[in-house]
């Protein structure tokens, strides 16, 4: 990163950022930004923002299991190329028994639904999403690691091809306001995609088969991991659609409910019933959740097709001078800053806050939202996220809060990453912005505790976060910057 390593003359000092954030000079009074600096006296303060050096970068694989959604579809673009995921999911029992096809009598199947309740559209929502369905081979194993790039067997598709509506609107009745008997029909969106697997010849025989096990006085979890193994969503195979990509959440739209008569026990008059299996999303506590996993696969475009490979990396100068963020896909940042050479060979200045500026290019989240959050990795020059040691546990290296409800937190600490969080504006670009102070501070006096970083990669996750989304944010690479404050001493 030429950062240099030795020390230089550093003032232990406090800022509030928001007021440093208003400058537009690179010279102030020192008593206009607040600077305390013991047993001297300043004669003025500037700013100097110090460019880097900007690669597009891939790490993969992306953490995917028991995320907040699973991910099926295929959608294009033409800054990235082709993204596509496909979601394997084990199955859960989800209702009380007495709620089982076992508890009645004459039991006769009517439809079985699965039903996929969905929040994120990656692309059109005018078109429909072309589905497959199949069964899992086997369950997800219990002891397997499964990540975005974890391969699954599965069997012959059970539906081929079919056209989920993303754009349906369904009536419902609303009491009207300051009435308690008065209601309005309206119209309000439908997201949730229904298969009727009645209606399919392979759908049918896997339907009637589980449902014939629901009928067991000794059904449990065992008999239904036996019976149905796990199911496969994916987008269809038959033709090679690119118009969308969703997101489905793990709320209890999300089920396979088998609707069926039967008698209760006592009862002469048959009724209708329903029991439902969730996938990961249970709404009776179990000792723990199925497991699912998004598969995402992304044939790149060019210039980025060197990154087919992990840790690779596409220059800025190649992309047009941008560089990417995407969560799912694993795509970042890295930086590399230069000519902080500067600052080591000037004694008499004392350095009084460094952030660094992160901008987005512009009118770039049309088919992507932008990334909410981006976090800092230490990094050596393979693009391998430095480990820390703490104990018996290692943590990747990340960039700390600089500080928190509980006071400062050292740059040598783990669990409280920094966040540079979007700043929002209508009247200028938008940025991302992060303090670097006590970081910056204790990397020019070899003071990390461990091998010093090569550079840093601007990450939209942390490895261990349970959201899954395909947001990406497009930075204006040549417009990174740290800005570091600093005094002039006399």
């Amino acid at each position: 990163m030429n950062w240099p390593a030795s020390a230089i003359r550093l003032a232990s000092v406090t800022f509030l950022s928001g007021t440093l954030l208003g400058l537009t000079t690179a010279c102030e009074k020192a008593n206009d930004l607040g600077l305390e600096l013991p047993g001297t006296s300043p004669i003025n303060s500037n700013y100097r923002d110090f460019p880097v050096t900007a690669y597009t970068v891939r790490q993969q694989p992306v953490e995917t299991i028991k995320a907040d959604h699973f991910l099926v579809g295929r959608v294009a673009d033409t800054k990235i190329g082709v993204t596509t995921a496909k979601s394997f999911l084990n199955v859960q029992i989800g209702m009380p028994s007495d709620s089982l096809p076992s508890k009645y009598t004459e039991t006769k199947l009517d439809s079985v639904v699965l039903s996929l309740g969905f929040d994120q559209v990656y692309g059109t929502a005018t078109r429909p999403l072309r589905l497959d369905l199949l069964q899992l081979q086997q369950p997800l194993g219990e002891r397997t690691v499964y990540n975005s790039q974890s391969q699954v067997a599965t069997g012959s598709p059970l539906i081929s091809d079919f056209a989920g509506v993303l754009n349906r609107d369904r009536s419902v009745r609303q009491v009207v306001a300051g009435s308690t008997t008065d209601s309005i029909t309206v119209r309000v969106p439908d997201r949730v995609i229904r298969m009727r697997l009645l209606r399919y010849p392979q759908a049918a025989a896997f339907a009637t088969t589980a449902f014939a096990a629901l009928n067991e006085a000794s059904f449990d979890q065992a008999r239904l991991d036996a019976v149905v193994k796990g199911l496969a969503v994916t987008p269809t195979a038959n033709a090679q659609t690119e118009d969308n990509l969703v997101g489905f959440s793990r709320n209890f739209d999300t089920r396979l409910a088998f609707y069926f008569h039967g008698k209760a026990s006592g009862k002469t008059v048959s009724t209708r019933h329903v029991y439902a299996i969730y996938f990961g999303n249970n709404p009776t506590q179990l000792p723990a959740d199925a497991k699912f996993f998004t598969q995402i696969s992304t044939t790149l475009a060019q210039p980025l097709s060197g990154l087919a490979t992990p840790f690779q990396q596409v220059p800025a100068s190649a992309t047009g001078g941008e560089t990417y963020l995407q969560e799912g896909v694993g795509l970042g940042t890295r930086i590399e800053f230069q000519g902080l050479d500067d600052l080591k060979n000037n004694g008499q200045l004392n350095i009084g806050l460094a952030e660094l500026r992160i901008p987005i290019k512009q009118y770039t989240n049309g088919l992507f939202p932008y990334a909410s959050s981006v976090y800092l990795q230490e990094v050596n020059a393979a693009n391998q996220v430095l480990i820390r040691t703490v104990g018996a546990t290692d943590y990747e290296r990340l960039i700390q809060v600089e500080n928190s409800s509980t006071g400062a937190v050292p740059p040598t600490s783990v669990g409280t990453p920094a966040a540079a969080t979007l700043y929002p504006s209508y009247s200028q670009p938008q940025y991302y912005t992060v303090p670097l102070t006590s970081y910056l501070q204790s990397y020019l006096l070899n003071r990390l505790g461990g091998e010093l970083p090569s550079g840093l990669i601007l990450s939209p996750i942390l490895r261990n976060n349970p959201s899954l989304t395909l947001n990406r944010t497009t930075l204006d690479a040549s417009g990174i910057k740290l800005r570091v404050y600093f005094s002039q001493l006399k």
